[in-house]
């Protein structure tokens, strides 16, 4: 199988976060189609005599983050970084009332709701010219009497071939335009259609259970039949009730967005942490990488696998081994496969990505796994500036080209 070997770089990387205003992104009620399992060792000091690093904590897109400034930077900086975890996350969260994404997918969904049995079935099967110009008008008074929030913040409109087209800004444009590459090189193993299948799902569950097989054969043709172009600053999905979730890539996306921010702010050292997803900023005080750990799967989070010592990169991994249950025998996991709407089957039990960018490490990820071995490493050594270790069921670790040059000894 041949990949593309142009840069999937398909927007500026280094721009930055824009939010002057003041729409971004979130899913980050973020169903983690990813689990990072990746943690930091032997955090050093900062160089400056008698300096101690600066550190915040906080809680946002389903997991603790932490940064950890080293040099450069102050507390003032930190506090930004906070304010701006909220903004991304009431942008991009599938599950937050008032998010953007949430705006977006109740719209679509109730638009489904409101559809004839007939008009449903000619969309399914791709025919044009369903509805006729006063019928579309009708159903966006219908939505809007029903969602007028939803409806007047997206300026949401419905089109006479049955689509439904949504306005969006800066951040979630990104994202989107991140989600298209994705897909496209992961050959439909990624997609940020996928919310109608995860969300039959809940791993964190006390009691979790398989979905009925009726749910997820209801949703899956929503899955699979998801048509989704962005036209300028217009989102629009070919099917009604198509949704969208970004657990796959958005917190890639938002340590890329906060690594911006603190470098204009003057930080020349620092450790970026959304739950496990690690950007390094430069290397630690003194000139020595930063020593990454990758998780033993399966076990206590502090037991280690391997240790990687890197600069200025990201390390980000996927595992079957963070959300998971048992049911009659059977084992479940969090990473979907949206052909079938169930887990992937194969025989990977994680993935490591190191990327210079976060938001490949988690796009990476996902479509590597979803891949499987032989494909995924096929695509990881046709890039440039990406390599990864991947981890079989049978704990065996096989290494893409250069992985090994990160490994300690």
């Amino acid at each position: 199988m041949q990949y593309d070997r142009r840069s999937i770089y398909g927007v500026n990387r280094n721009s930055t976060p824009m939010y002057g205003n003041g729409r971004l992104f979130t899913t980050i009620g973020l169903f983690a189609v990813i689990c990072m399992a990746v943690f930091v060792t032997g955090r050093g000091r900062s160089h400056k005599e008698g300096a101690e690093p600066i550190q915040i904590q906080g809680f946002a897109f389903d997991t603790t983050y932490q940064i950890t400034l080293y040099e450069g930077g102050d507390r003032e900086l930190l506090q930004k970084c906070i304010s701006l975890c909220s903004e991304y996350e009431n942008i991009i969260s599938r599950t937050k009332e008032g998010s953007e994404v949430n705006n977006i997918n109740s719209l679509s969904k109730e638009f489904d709701l409101l559809l004839t049995g007939e008009q449903k079935e000619s969309l399914q099967k791709g025919n044009p010219d369903v509805l006729s110009e006063e019928e579309c008008r009708s159903y966006e008074n219908k939505l809007k009497q029903k969602l007028p929030e939803a409806f007047e913040k997206t300026s949401c409109r419905i089109h006479e071939d049955g689509s439904i087209s949504y306005q969006i800004f800066d951040f979630l444009k990104e994202l989107v335009q991140f989600s298209e590459e994705y897909g496209t090189l992961s050959k439909g193993c990624f997609t940020m259609a996928i919310e109608p299948v995860s969300s039959q799902w809940d791993f964190t569950a006390e009691n979790a259970k398989v979905p009925q097989e009726t749910s997820i054969e209801n949703a899956l043709p929503y899955v699979t039949g998801a048509e989704i172009t962005l036209t300028d600053d217009r989102m629009q999905f070919a099917l009604p009730g198509t949704a969208v979730e970004f657990g796959g890539i958005a917190k890639g996306y938002v340590a890329d967005c906060l690594k911006d921010i603190l470098m204009q702010g003057g930080v020349t050292s620092a450790l970026i942490d959304l739950g496990g997803n690690i950007l390094c900023i430069g290397d630690k005080p003194g000139g020595e990488s930063f020593r990454i750990g990758i998780q033993q799967p399966f076990a206590d989070r502090k037991e280690v696998i391997a240790t990687v010592a890197v600069k200025d990169v990201s390390v980000v991994s996927s595992g079957i081994y963070e959300r998971y249950f048992e049911q009659d025998g059977n084992f479940y996991h969090h990473i979907l496969n949206p052909m079938t709407g169930y887990p992937v089957e194969n025989d990977l039990m994680a993935v490591t990505i190191i990327s210079e960018k976060s938001v490949d490490g988690d796009g990476l990820s996902t479509t590597c796994f979803g891949l499987g071995l032989e494909q995924g490493m096929e695509l990881i050594n046709s890039m440039e500036d990406v390599t990864a270790v991947f981890i079989t069921k049978d704990e065996k670790m096989h290494y893409a080209d250069g992985f090994e040059n990160y490994m300690v000894k």
